[in-house]
């Protein structure tokens, strides 16, 4: 077995704060405390006893489809921490009979759901955005220049469940302070925005109102205030991965390479050190596409190559990274993303072109030419 060694360190450099869009309302704060005695267990009911420790926060205002109205139904939630993680309760006052809990695989968001983002760097310009749908569905994204990019093959591990009442419905959610990140300072101060949506009515509803036609996301969040004494965690984490492979075929008498059998066993493993609150080093060790969800089939006939999302945990981190403005687009004079490394690129562009008569073409690199 051939091992490749690949390693990449992400650093993040802190930028100036954005001021808050003049258009916007004032930030709303939530003063949250300590978690003490027993931690809230994760059942979807917020009934434990730690959650009297903190007042509930409600007063939505409908984003979509009605900007500024009151929203159909109202929403509230309270905030817990401790050393090792965030609680989120919530209360979603509905009809249970109205509601819609819809299964999907993760990410996709279905029926009627809550999302929190959390800006815990305080930068205004990026957060981490987690998403629990009244069926389980777990969506998470990591946001960045101001809510203008959502990226979501970003994976944290954190945890959340529901439950539906007579008064609505109502959920849970535990996110691991490990998976966020932020300075070493004694007393934090956090971006805060929750956001809910009731299926039905297709309708988004905000505990900070941001305005449609106001700029930027994260720069207009409410606040988090409360949070102190908890110090970054020591991001270590390890991904093994194995894949095997055998086949069978027909025999061929004289040839060592066709004698009816073939096999395979790969091993592969991808790390994540955090070695400061702004600095992690990544490493991948043989990486593989066996270690990910398998592509859908395409048939390509068009002059263009096939592009294929990345998926390996390595390649995904930090891809963003690469992705600059640098061709403008065809309509209103914005720019677009380009990327300048596709790392699922496999071969190259043809380096020999056959002699051909003047009444024949050829191909040059993706355009069509005559000879």
């Amino acid at each position: 077995m051939r091992a490749t060694l690949i390693v990449t360190m992400l650093v993040c450099i802190a930028t100036p704060l954005l001021a808050r869009n003049a258009d916007a309302p004032p930030p709303r704060i939530y003063e949250t405390q300590r978690v003490s005695g027993h931690k809230p267990t994760l059942d979807g009911r917020v009934d434990e006893a730690a959650w009297d420790a903190v007042t509930w926060s409600g007063d939505f205002v409908q984003r979509q489809p009605e900007d500024g109205a009151p929203p159909t139904a109202q929403t509230q939630f309270k905030l817990l921490y401790d050393d090792e993680a965030l609680y989120f309760g919530f209360r979603m006052d509905d009809d249970p009979d109205e509601v819609r809990s819809m299964l999907a695989r993760r990410d996709r968001f279905p029926g009627d759901w809550v999302e929190i983002n959390i800006d815990s760097y305080h930068d205004q310009r990026t957060a981490f955005s987690f998403t629990l749908s009244l069926s389980g569905t777990r969506g998470d994204e990591f946001i960045s220049n101001d809510g203008n990019r959502w990226d979501g093959s970003w994976d944290p591990v954190w945890e959340g469940a529901t439950h539906v009442d007579s008064q609505g419905w109502t959920a849970e959610m535990r996110i691991p302070l490990s998976q966020l990140r932020f300075d070493g300072a004694d007393d934090q101060v956090w971006g805060l925005q929750v956001q809910r949506r009731i299926f039905r009515e297709e309708e988004r509803s905000t505990w900070q109102e941001i305005p449609r036609d106001c700029s930027g996301w994260v720069s207009n969040f409410g606040e988090i205030h409360g949070i102190s004494g908890i110090k970054p965690a020591r991001r270590v984490e390890i991904m093994p991965y194995s894949s095997s492979r055998a086949e069978t075929f027909a025999k061929e008498p004289g040839n060592p390479f066709r004698d009816g059998s073939s096999s395979n066993f790969d091993l592969g493993m991808d790390g994540k050190i955090g070695l400061s609150s702004d600095l992690t080093l990544d490493f991948t060790i043989n990486p593989d596409f066996g270690q990910v969800e398998a592509d859908p089939s395409q048939v390509n006939l068009t002059a263009f190559e096939t592009y294929f999302s990345e998926r390996r945990p390595f390649f995904v981190e930090g891809a963003d990274i690469m992705d600059l403005r640098l061709a403008p687009a065809i309509t209103g004079g914005s720019f677009t993303s380009d990327r300048l490394f596709y790392s699922r690129r496999i071969g190259k562009s043809p380096s020999y072109y056959p002699a051909l008569g003047d009444d024949e073409g050829r191909w040059i690199g993706y355009s069509a030419a005559p000879a």
